[in-house]
């Protein structure tokens, strides 16, 4: 073990135990230098809440779990070493921590709680586990420099929020296993210009790509049923998007609302089965300068 402050037997004596406890190191706030020894499987929820001066965590093997809240608010942590063993890191474990430039998640890691990273402003490079299977909600909103993603096959849950006013990210590929793009999931992802839309997809849900006032152009995917309300609201560079046939439900209108620059969609069934779709309305939308216009739609009529 070692620290960058007096060596105290006692305090290692209670680290032979396999849990790191809140308070374990509360007389200590000074440390800067963290490597926890052998054995260790569990960082306690709070355990390092707060250490301000810590700025290097070496975790060992034998970690499975870093609980809620267990270096949230480490505003001068830069870099956190995680070695294959991890399993879950859980419920706002990492948030707050606006030193932190990158992150690499070692492959054992198969859940990222809510609020996991959330507001680590420097974040700019995350690597994610092959094994991962959820990423909860809001786990990296509002990291501010994150400018790609991209989501193992593995996962196939990434809830509300996750990635929302990710200002800085321009390209997310999610995986293939994934059926749902949860609500609000991109929103405010204003330099957001490519997505690889996963091969599953059912639905789109509520404002998941409002706001991504980057994006240009997008086609979802066949067997895709679903968009809900607001889902690509204020996307003022929008130009072109495609709809596949078989979607059955546009959950209204104004799902395009603000789209400035829409000026064509493709539909991959016929002109009855779009009716259908809107209702029988013609698709009126509602530029940001509160005019409206109605894109031109292709009819693909496919079989």
């Amino acid at each position: 073990m070692k620290f960058d402050f007096e060596y105290d037997p006692e305090k290692v004596a209670k680290l032979a135990e396999s849990v790191v406890f809140c308070g374990s190191f509360e007389d200590t706030p000074e440390i800067k230098l963290l490597e926890l020894p052998e054995g260790i499987v569990e960082i306690a929820e709070n355990a390092f809440r707060d250490f301000e001066n810590l700025e290097e965590i070496h975790l060992p093997r034998s970690l499975r779990r870093i609980s809620a809240c267990a270096f949230s608010g480490c505003k001068n942590l830069k870099r956190v070493n995680m070695s294959f063993g991890v399993e879950e890191i859980l419920d706002e474990a990492f948030s707050s921590c606006p030193s932190l430039p990158e992150i690499t998640l070692p492959d054992s890691v198969k859940r990222i709680g809510e609020g996991a990273f959330e507001g680590c402003a420097s974040l700019s490079r995350v690597k994610m586990s092959e094994s991962l299977y959820m990423i909860g909600a809001n786990a990296f909103a509002f990291c501010f420099n994150l400018t790609h993603i991209v989501i193992p096959d593995s996962c196939v849950l990434v809830e509300f929020c996750a990635f929302s006013s990710c200002f800085s990210l321009e390209s997310v590929k999610l995986s293939s296993n994934m059926q749902l793009i949860d609500e609000s999931l991109f929103e405010g992802c204003r330099s957001l210009k490519e997505v690889d839309l996963p091969t599953k997809l059912v639905k789109i849900g509520r404002r998941a790509f409002k706001g991504c006032s980057s994006l240009a152009q997008i086609i979802l995917p066949v067997g895709t049923m679903s968009i809900g309300f607001d889902a690509f609201a204020d996307c003022a560079s929008l130009l072109r998007i495609a709809l596949p046939k078989g979607l059955s439900d546009m959950e209204d209108e104004d799902i395009f609302g603000g789209c400035d620059s829409l000026s064509d969609i493709s539909f991959g069934g016929s002109n009855a089965e779009w009716d259908t779709l809107t209702r029988g309305k013609v698709l009126t939308l509602r530029r940001s300068d509160g005019t409206l216009h109605s894109p031109k739609v292709t009819f693909m009529n496919l079989k």
